[in-house]
């Protein structure tokens, strides 16, 4: 399968772990696990979007933030013969941008019937037979385990019987396993959750990056004061795909400004579209601003999803987007088609 496919398995939270109180640690498994330090979360239920291939491509784009964990994950996947379809729920934290400014670190929580003694094991083989090594060691009575092989080193942990943790930044995923503050203690994190659908198959929130957010401000002639403080999604990739992506924004009037300058782009959008054969799923967006939160909203039938996967991973396709001109018509004279 495709690491595409395997993106899917990166993509979700556990939302029955999420509420639950624990007189030890709180388990590490789905949003519970998720230091209060992350920026962003992307989360799904597997079961729901494995079949989806745009959803495929976003998480395997995702995934290309931490190619060390990208590759481990499929190394495990293929060597360890493990089943997609026996995963239930899955979740993606970025954490805080590096100091240097590269992009922040990756963990993966996915629960579902995975054996520890199992993965260990492949592990501990596949990381052999190139002469890597597979160590462990004990944190807070789990067992934190390393695969080194070369210059690459992945982290990983049971939180629970059913839930691995998978990283390739040691401090992460120690985080994310010990009983520190989670993501229900990020009060700003909890604030953009509330304005996304956690009951969608796939939803996410994340902060914006503020190099993101001057450049919208540059976009706008200054029109929108600051950019967007936040990002919020949420998907149904269950029939075509139902989409909707907020932009959480400064303050109410940037809303509107923000609002009223995609409007205005938006028949300039079809237009570039038109270039991708994308012009009509551009006509497909609607737009509008509710308090300081700006949606941008489009439902999708499976043809069109075709026609975005073929233009993103081909660089477009070469059917025009208009249907072909009837006999007898001005093609038919000599005329340019439309």
């Amino acid at each position: 399968m495709r690491l595409a496919a395997l993106g899917l398995l990166v993509c979700a939270a556990l939302a029955t772990g999420c509420g639950k109180k624990h007189k030890a640690a709180p388990e590490a498994s789905g949003l519970a696990a998720v230091p209060a330090s992350a920026t962003a979360l992307v989360v799904a239920d597997v079961v729901r979007v494995i079949d989806s291939p745009l959803v495929e491509r976003a998480v395997d784009q995702l995934l290309l933030r931490d190619p060390t964990l990208r590759d481990r994950w499929q190394g495990l996947y293929n060597n360890c013969k493990l089943d997609a379809r026996k995963l239930k729920h899955v979740v993606l934290a970025i954490g805080p941008r590096e100091a240097t400014g590269g992009t922040g670190p990756v963990i993966m929580v996915a629960t579902g019937q995975i054996v520890e003694s199992d993965l260990a094991s492949c592990v501990r083989t596949i990381v052999g037979q190139g002469g890597g090594t597979l160590t462990a060691q004990d944190i807070g009575g789990r067992t934190l385990y390393q695969a080194k092989d070369g210059n690459r080193t992945m982290y990983f942990a049971f939180g629970k019987a059913d839930t691995v943790v998978l990283g390739s930044n040691e401090a992460f995923v120690t985080e994310a396993l010990g009983p520190g503050k989670k993501v229900a203690d990020n009060a700003e994190l909890q604030g953009w959750m509330k304005l996304v659908d956690q009951n969608a198959p796939v939803w996410a929130v994340g902060k914006v990056d503020e190099r993101v957010r001057g450049g919208l401000v540059k976009l706008t002639s200054g029109k929108v004061t600051q950019g967007p403080v936040a990002m919020v999604m949420s998907a149904n990739p269950s029939d075509g795909i139902g989409i909707e992506v907020g932009a959480v924004m400064a303050s109410e009037q940037d809303a509107k400004a923000l609002e009223s300058f995609a409007k205005a782009q938006q028949g300039l959008m079809a237009m570039a579209a038109q270039a991708k054969s994308l012009g009509k799923i551009v006509d497909k967006l609607t737009i509008s601003a509710e308090k300081q939160v700006v949606r941008f909203k489009a439902a999708l039938t499976a043809a069109d999803i075709n026609l975005i996967i073929s233009a993103l991973d081909a660089g477009g396709i070469t059917a025009q987007d208009s249907p072909p001109a009837n006999p007898g018509s001005a093609q038919g004279s000599g005329a340019a088609g439309p």
